[in-house]
């Protein structure tokens, strides 16, 4: 009954394996009935929560804004938009709104033509190849333009006519021509992520009625920064913790996961390796299965020493899954 939970990918397995099938039956009964596929994919909503729409603006703790990290691709990924999940097949639609950030009543300092922004959108299957979807029903494309005048946004529904398939996207804001952008804003440089305003949600139909959204939040990828990301983790018969992890580096990435208790004690480490490209998702539980106690309230913390990797936590119970809030703190360069 749960084989609509298990969305396929492109080498042939599944993207959810049968411990998540049995944590979902769980879950389930919080409905009083098994979770079937017009339920949540697991696979396909990492890091996100359920809403009418979930907006993020990109911000920047700190970061000069021109660096350049070449990762898959062929992109320079620092101050892009990392889409961390998306979904287009049968059942599932995901609409992207992009909003140009720039107002020329209030930055006059830029001109209008400087304040309009270009870039692309990139999408990915789990295993990186690229994911081919019909753009507001148009051909299958794995890849589309954008250019937004000040304070204009617009609207792209991605659809696909296939088996419901997750992924993940890049949006690529073109560098400004002049080089300096939009000048400083409260003593930070505006870097190219910045410009937009990313509005992403997931929207199941079953039998042609739209019955579910889910949205789900982009991260700008800063270089050299955050080597380490922590989220609370629970792992009962009411809620589970899950993260997932986007690799946008040209190159393979090892990426240390270790398990700590409420008092900080490491219970357990599990090194993980990524492809270019690669992304996974799974729950603590998957992740340490032999080290997990039955009632456990701790946190996750996830380190790598390579460029490139995004991570993003979940939790799920009670029948709904929402993004976690995620603490990132050290530079890739002073990691041992």
């Amino acid at each position: 009954m749960l084989s609509g939970i298990l969305v396929s990918n492109d080498s042939g397995g599944t993207a959810l394996d049968a411990s998540i099938v049995a944590c979902l039956q769980d879950i389930g009964r919080w409905k009083g009935r098994v979770m079937k596929s017009n339920s949540l994919v697991f696979a396909a909503f990492v890091s996100v929560f359920l809403c009418s729409g979930a907006t993020a603006l990109a911000q920047m703790p700190g970061g000069m804004g021109n660096g350049t990290f070449m990762g898959y691709g062929g992109h320079n990924m620092d101050h892009d938009l990392i889409l961390p999940q998306m979904v287009v097949g049968q059942h599932y639609s995901t609409s992207l709104l992009l909003l140009n950030m720039g107002d020329p009543r209030v930055m006059t300092w830029v001109s209008p033509q400087e304040l309009t922004t270009t870039g692309k959108v990139y999408l990915y299957h789990q295993d990186g190849s690229r994911l081919q979807v019909s753009v507001n029903g148009g051909p299958p494309v794995s890849e589309f333009a954008f250019s937004l005048d000040p304070s204009r946004s617009a609207h792209y529904e991605l659809s696909s006519a296939g088996s419901d398939t997750p992924g993940w996207a890049l949006i690529d804001v073109d560098e400004p021509a002049s080089g300096s952008g939009w000048g400083m804003m409260d003593g930070q440089t505006m870097t190219r992520g910045m410009r937009i305003m990313a509005d992403v949600f997931y929207t199941y139909s079953d039998s042609g009625q739209p019955s579910s959204r889910v949205g789900v939040m982009p991260s700008m990828y800063e270089m050299g920064k955050f080597a380490t990301s922590i989220i609370s983790a629970q792992s009962n018969d009411d809620l589970y913790t899950g993260v997932a992890l986007v690799n946008t580096n040209a190159k393979a990435v090892t990426v240390t996961l270790r398990l700590r208790d409420s008092d900080g004690n490491t219970l357990a480490t599990s090194p993980l390796t990524l492809g270019p490209g690669n992304q996974v998702a799974k729950f603590i539980n998957q992740i340490f299965p032999s080290n997990m106690p039955a009632d456990f309230r701790g946190f996750l913390e996830v380190s790598s020493s390579d460029e490139g990797v995004v991570a993003m936590g979940l939790l799920f119970g009670q029948g709904l899954l929402t993004s976690l809030p995620m603490m990132h703190y050290g530079q890739i360069g002073m990691m041992p």
